[in-house]
C-alpha cells in the first residue's frame, strides 16, 4: 500500500490515550497508545478480547490524518500500536505503524508473533527505515492456545531494539519458552534481543518465573543472553480490567 492509498482509507480503533508503558523494556515510560480493533488469534487468557471484532460498539473508523491529530493533542512523541493485532497482512491498519513513523513519532509495534513484520521495501513509499520502528513481539506458548500459529522466523527479523515476550501461564510454557530461546540463542545473543517473560496475571506467581531464570541462570549468561521478568504494572497502578491506562 503505497502513503497516497493509506491517507484515504479509514482505520479501525478501539481507543487513543496516553498512559505509562506496562511492560516490556519500556515499562514506566509516558507514552500514547493506539489500539486498533481486529485480531486475527484468540488467546485463552487475552485481557482485550473487546479488541477481537473490527466493527461494532467501540470501534471508530478514523483517517490516518485523525489519529495524527489526537496523538499530537495527547503531546507524546513515543507511541506503542497495539491491539487487536496491528500487523494483520491485507489490512490498511498494517501501515498506521509506518505512517505515525513518517509523521516523526518514536514507534513500538505491539505484535502477536502470528503475522509477518514489515519486510524490506515494504515501507519504502512512507519514507522510512526498518529501524525507525521497534517490535515488543510474543512468541505464543502452549497456555495461550494458539501456539501452532507462531511465525518463528520472524525472530531472525528482530535487532537490538526489539524484544521477544513469552506470556507463560505454568511451568509448561517456561519449558516451551526455553526451547524456543535454545533454537535461536546465537541470534538473540548477537543481536543483544530482551527476552521478557510476563505471567498470566492471576494465573502464576511472579516468583515462579524468577526462580525459573534463577535456576537457569549459566545457561543464559554462557550464552549471552538477557532474561527479564515483565510483570503488567499498570495492572498495580489502576484495577486489573480498568481500560485506557
Amino acid at each position: 500500500m503505497t502513503l497516497k492509498e493509506f491517507e484515504k482509507v479509514k482505520i479501525p480503533v478501539i481507543e487513543i490515550f496516553q498512559s505509562i508503558s506496562g511492560e516490556g523494556i519500556t515499562a514506566g515510560n509516558l507514552v500514547s497508545f493506539v489500539r486498533v480493533a481486529g485480531c486475527n488469534l484468540r488467546c485463552t487468557w487475552c485481557d482485550t478480547k473487546y479488541s477481537f471484532p473490527e466493527t461494532g460498539p467501540g470501534v471508530k473508523d478514523m483517517l490516518p490524518r485523525e489519529i495524527l491529530e489526537e496523538l499530537i493533542e495527547l503531546g507524546s512523541t513515543e507511541v506503542i500500536c497495539t491491539g487487536g493485532e496491528p500487523l494483520e497482512p491485507g489490512k490498511a491498519k498494517r501501515y498506521l505503524p509506518a505512517y505515525l513513523a513518517a509523521n516523526d513519532f518514536s514507534v513500538v509495534i505491539e505484535t502477536d508473533g502470528a503475522v509477518p513484520v514489515y519486510s524490506a521495501g515494504e515501507t519504502d513509499s512512507f519514507d522510512i527505515d526498518l529501524s525507525d520502528i521497534s517490535y515488543c513481539m510474543d512468541i505464543k506458548c502452549p497456555g495461550s492456545g494458539m501456539s501452532e500459529h507462531n511465525l518463528l522466523e520472524n525472530i531472525i527479523e528482530l535487532t537490538g531494539d526489539d524484544e521477544l515476550k513469552f506470556v507463560v501461564r505454568d511451568k509448561a510454557d517456561l519449558d516451551y519458552a526455553l526451547d524456543i530461546i535454545d533454537k535461536y540463542k546465537d541470534y538473540l545473543a548477537d543481536e543483544d534481543i530482551a527476552l521478557n517473560f510476563s505471567p498470566v496475571f492471576g494465573a502464576i506467581q511472579p516468583v515462579e518465573i524468577v526462580d525459573f531464570l534463577k535456576s537457569h541462570t549459566e545457561y543464559f549468561e554462557s550464552n549471552g543472553l538477557w532474561p527479564r521478568l515483565s510483570l503488567q504494572i499498570h495492572k498495580f497502578v489502576w484495577p486489573p480490567h480498568q481500560r485506557g491506562v
